[in-house]
């Protein structure tokens, strides 16, 4: 094992530590959510029918018409690329453990129960825009699509909440 030398910039007598945590940033991430849509599926579907039947045709024989696999997965990129420009972007930040006791405790004095809870964890965390319970509630509770947006939420919050790996 080799021992290092700090570099200047870390040497404790000229190292601004408190400028330094003050300037640290949470980590953030972008949530994209959408409602599922059967009309959206249904077209994706159709054209990843044709894909394989594509693949198989030679190029030379392609008829003026027939769209290539090239072409096609071109067509589902432009799908996914109207969705992704339609959706709802919701920016959810790391928690600290001092805010997660902080909302559970206020759950508790409002008497929500553990479903509740897990919201207001959710919407404590969702920085832009900013939800309510009642709003997740809400959305979870609307369909299936609601319920896969809240999941895809909370997965979020639950990987910040697991931090970066610190290098040793």
């Amino acid at each position: 094992m080799s021992k290092t030398e700090p570099s200047d910039a870390l040497q404790s007598s000229t190292f601004a530590l408190d400028e330094w945590i003050d300037g640290v940033i949470r980590p953030e991430v972008v949530v994209e959510l959408y409602p599922y849509e059967l009309d959206y599926a249904a077209k994706v579907a159709a054209i990843e029918a044709q894909i394989p039947a594509a693949e198989k045709v030679d190029p030379d024989n392609r008829g003026m018409d027939e769209a290539s696999a090239e072409q096609l997965l071109a067509q589902i990129v432009e799908l996914k690329a109207e969705r992704s420009r339609t959706a709802l972007k919701v920016t959810v930040a790391q928690i600290t453990n001092k805010e997660i006791a902080s909302t559970r405790a206020q759950a508790k004095k409002d008497g929500l129960d553990e479903e509740a809870t897990q919201l207001a964890l959710i919407a404590a965390a969702c920085v832009a825009p900013d939800f309510t319970v009642a709003q997740l509630e809400r959305l979870r509770t609307r369909d299936r699509s609601g319920e896969q947006m809240v999941a895809q939420l909370q997965v979020a919050v639950v990987n910040l909440l697991q931090g970066l790996p610190v290098p040793s």
